[in-house]
């Protein structure tokens, strides 16, 4: 029986608010990953002397090296996954810390949304991404459908009974956000990434990030993994491929396979990024299972 799951969160968290939380033998850890990577990469250390969408990708390579000097922190504990899920990027950092990619080509993943920003840009689409707090999923997708067509926008990721993503166009994610404030959502904002990630309007703009992802064989990953799109259980290399490419473009119901990893007898759940932000979103059975943290362990 699965008792113990490791959370891999997606990108999001500035690095500042990441690296606070790492003490003083795990930022070592971090800083050595961190000039390998980024000399391979030519990324400069200082953010800001990279060009834009070198700049965009470079704070999000720190994720994936914080989630890495995270997870081998628990591993060194002994603390043992039996199963683990990804969210959103989060699937490229659990194929690289599971084993079935080398943490290199999971950075040069992260690397090839540059390719899809640039396409996005000269194809002069506006797109974004949004977040709805105080609202389930259901509420939002009736609301959504009430008033926008699926091309326009669609729950990027159903992640709690209060929390949801929204994904599409930017003018429709701005009205959307406006109209779920209206109906009682606590809060409600946009990312402003000019990107929709898993909305399917990306997968005409992601081709080279979708073929970059095939170009290398997959190990099977140490431990099983399941599908945050379909809660699928994924034992094979071919499988953590399929997460790869589908994870652009298809939206995805974390909710759902948070319930499925409890039904399958899942009671700790490990939060593997530095600040904690997995569980700031996810929720699980309050009397029978806990998210833990970082800061936590």
């Amino acid at each position: 029986m699965n008792k113990r799951a490791f959370l891999f969160n997606g990108i999001g968290s500035k690095p500042e608010k990441l690296l606070i939380n790492l003490p003083p033998v795990l930022m070592e850890k971090y800083e050595y990953y961190l000039d390998e990577a980024f000399s391979k990469l030519g990324l400069d250390k200082d953010l800001d002397k990279n060009k834009a969408y070198d700049g965009r990708v470079a704070e999000w390579i720190i994720s994936l090296i914080c989630d890495r000097v995270v997870y081998e922190y628990y591993i060194d504990q002994g603390i043992i996954p039996d199963i683990g899920a990804g969210y959103s990027s989060g699937i490229v950092s659990i194929s690289a810390c599971f084993g079935s990619v080398s943490h290199d080509f999971a950075h040069g993943i992260i690397m090839m949304n540059r390719a899809t920003m640039r396409s996005l840009e000269q194809h002069s689409v506006k797109l974004d991404m949004g977040v709805i707090i105080g609202m389930n999923y259901d509420s939002a997708h009736e609301l959504l459908s009430s008033k926008f067509s699926e091309d326009d926008i669609i729950i990027g990721s159903g992640n709690s009974a209060f929390h949801v993503m929204i994904s599409g166009k930017a003018e429709a994610v701005e009205k959307a956000l406006f109209y779920a404030l209206q109906e009682g959502a606590l809060k409600a904002f946009s990312f402003g990434t000019g990107i929709a990630y898993h909305h399917p309007v990306m997968k005409a703009y992601s081709k080279e990030y979708v073929d970059f992802c095939a170009s290398v064989k997959y190990k099977d990953p140490i431990y099983p993994m399941i599908s945050g799109f379909d809660s699928s259980i994924i034992t094979t290399g071919e499988g953590v491929l399929r997460e790869n490419q589908l994870n652009v473009y298809t939206p995805i119901r974390w909710d759902l396979a948070l319930k499925e990893l409890e039904k399958m007898g899942v009671t700790e759940f490990f939060d593997v990024s530095a600040n904690g932000a997995v569980k700031k979103f996810s929720r699980v059975n309050k009397a029978k299972c806990k998210i833990y943290t970082l800061e936590e362990v």
